[in-house]
């Protein structure tokens, strides 16, 4: 038997590799109410008058945020690039390509200091952020606007040492980007005009410079996968390192041509509900396990079988039916300041499903160049949308295998007129973005 002084971890180390959490211990009066601390109250988009939804669900008690705080703001600063990648959906568009001009931006950095729960600006959307001239600028004059963190998705080609440095400077807090694979083949197959060494060593460069100039920089991994790049996930750990990154976020591929819709990894998940919670389904709790030769196959058997499965009472499954914009408390600007609810509806484009063209049209709930965003966030219009969206009382277009009504977006089989949202990929849990 060894020295327990010999083995005694160090109490640090192990603080240190617990999950951070806000944890607050709250008092109960009579009548059974408590006080949220200022912290959480931020978190929840919460202040006098809100509304914030309690559910108890699996054993377990969630207070969601309010629906009607805008926290998330997703910013297009153009919708041109610089690639031709074979996953963009870009190639099914008919719109015209453009870049949001200064005087608008600036307009909006004035507007969003009337948003008090503002917390993060994501410069993103259907092109290449670094395809802006003054996409460097604009990091700079959000950062200068409102207290908020700014996040960047990028692919990484242009994002040369002198760029890497101004957007530091700048004070960016996050850059996500998009590795569609592991190695050079597949990634320089899919991102097309793309090097996957000039794209590494841009990222290794900007962590260099990021501890130089001691700007910290969180960095995330964004990866589509598909047939043509699953066997890259066994080599994922070591581009995480390479490029130094805290976060992978995977997503399927958005299916624009019947071929892309072959590629796909989760028409199954589609149709049968793997990894959905779902009522009326048997409740089967694992505890940790070892995974090798001995459980490998049955804990695949019990993924595969539908059952609602969780580990020590957490779920082991992905929201459905369910919009994360709207939960997130989330908006949309084009580069031409149209105002969109989420993703989805930000660009006309096509997508395919059970070999069945569908045309998704855009929904716009306001202008830039008409009204400030704070008007438009808080029109009745777009409070009684988001109202809607959160019931998602939707035909499961996704289930039924297809009919008419999955060619468009404009109405569905139970009454629901244009925007519907039941067959959009996003709310089933097989797309998701940064």
């Amino acid at each position: 038997m060894r020295n327990p002084d010999e083995v005694k971890p160090d109490r640090k180390a192990v603080e240190a590799s617990s999950s951070p959490a806000l944890k607050f211990e709250v008092e109960l009066d009579r009548q059974g109410c408590f006080r949220f601390p200022p912290e959480i109250l931020e978190k929840l988009g919460a202040g006098p008058g809100s509304r914030v939804l309690v559910v108890y669900e699996n054993d377990q008690v969630q207070i969601e945020p309010d629906i009607h705080a805008l926290r998330r703001l997703y910013l297009e600063p153009t919708s041109g690039c610089n690639l031709r990648c074979q996953t963009c959906i870009r190639h099914t568009w008919n719109e015209p390509f453009g870049s949001m001009s200064p005087e608008l931006f600036d307009r909006l950095c004035q507007q969003i200091k009337e948003l008090p729960f503002l917390q993060s600006v994501m410069l993103a959307g259907f092109g290449e952020p670094l395809f802006h001239p003054d996409i460097v600028a604009m990091v700079r004059k959000l950062k200068e606007a409102a207290a908020v963190s700014v996040e960047i998705t990028t692919n990484g080609t242009l994002l040369t040492e002198e760029v890497s440095r101004q957007l530091l400077e700048a004070g960016l807090d996050r850059l996500w980007v998009s590795f569609d694979g592991t190695s050079e083949t597949s990634f320089d197959d899919i991102r097309q005009g793309a090097s996957f060494r000039l794209v590494l060593k841009n990222v290794q460069k900007l962590r260099e410079l990021s501890t130089e100039m001691k700007r910290p920089l969180a960095i995330g991994i964004s990866f589509v996968v598909m047939r043509d790049n699953i066997e890259d996930i066994r080599n994922i750990e070591e581009l995480i390192r390479e490029v130094g990154a805290d976060r992978v976020l995977m997503s399927n591929v958005l299916p624009y041509t019947e071929e892309m819709e072959r590629k796909m990894l989760c028409l199954l998940a589609l149709t049968c509900e793997t990894f959905a919670n779902l009522p009326g389904k048997p409740r089967i709790s694992l505890p940790r396990l070892d995974i090798n030769y001995l459980t490998k196959e049955p804990i695949y058997h019990l993924l595969k079988g539908y059952q609602n499965l969780f580990m020590i009472n957490n779920a082991i499954s992905a929201p459905t039916r369910s919009c994360r914009f709207i939960k997130d408390g989330t908006t949309f600007i084009r580069w031409d300041g149209k105002v969109a609810p989420c993703m989805a509806l930000l660009h006309e484009h096509i997508t395919y499903l059970y070999g069945l063209e569908r045309r998704v049209k855009p929904y716009f709930l306001g202008d830039l160049n008409d009204r400030s965003l704070p008007e438009i966030w808080s029109s009745p219009q777009y409070h009684d949308f988001r109202e809607k969206v959160y019931r998602f009382d939707f035909s499961p277009c996704h289930i039924c295998g297809g009919c008419s009504y999955l060619e468009g977006n404009q109405e569905d089989c139970f009454g629901n007129t244009f925007p519907v949202c039941g067959g959009c990929l996003w709310a089933q849990g097989v797309i998701q973005c940064p």
